[in-house]
């Protein structure tokens, strides 16, 4: 029995936005690295000025971020079939708060990297298990890039990827792919919403 929901943020229940290519480049990350973990390779001044860099970034992405199509109704349609739903995400804190306030989204848990080590580690995944007293066969995790899909690997959890109705593809074969958010009701053993009355 599906008992809870996981999604990422950025790109998954907000539009992609943040230009990743050009914040590599503001913090200097080198090619093949991901940015936090050449951010937690730096030292005093050099540290606090990426973590600056990167939070501000992410801010004002949250600031001009749209949701992604569905994304409202499917929160509350999982809410309205007694599924809880968790927003794990690498984002600062503050930006995962103003999304979360802006849209007004219900969600059970919030978790952002102040929390714990960020994805692609599995341990946000596995707090978020912790603190809603879940197993992993009792959720899925929606997320549209490969640390996604790595992190859920990792925690031993399902995951689905979100494409964007773009040609992304998840790193292993045969994943669950989505185009779009309304596409989930096929992957996941809830009833999916009827049609709406004449």
């Amino acid at each position: 029995m599906l008992k809870a929901v996981f999604f990422d943020m950025d790109g998954t229940i907000t539009r992609p936005f943040l230009d990743f290519q050009a914040l590599r480049r503001a913090v200097g990350v080198p090619a093949g690295m991901p940015i936090m973990a050449h951010i937690e390779s730096l030292r005093g001044v050099a540290r606090s000025r990426a973590e600056t860099v990167l939070a501000d970034a992410e801010y004002q992405a949250a600031l001009q971020a749209e949701l992604n199509p569905g994304a409202a109704e499917l929160l509350a349609q999982l809410r309205a079939r007694g599924v809880r739903q968790v927003l794990i995400t690498n984002n600062h804190r503050r930006a995962m708060e103003h999304i979360v306030t802006r849209f007004r989204l219900r969600l059970d848990l919030l978790l952002s990297r102040e929390d714990a080590p960020a994805k692609p580690a599995p341990d946000l995944i596995l707090l978020a298990l912790r603190r809603l007293d879940l197993r992993p066969g009792d959720i899925c995790f929606v997320g549209d890039g490969r640390f996604d899909q790595q992190a859920s690997s990792a925690a031993g959890v399902r995951y689905i990827h979100l494409s964007n109705g773009g040609s992304t593809e998840p790193d292993v074969p045969d994943t669950p792919t989505i185009a779009c958010l309304t596409e989930l009701w096929h992957h996941l053993p809830v009833s999916p919403p009827g049609p709406r009355p004449a």
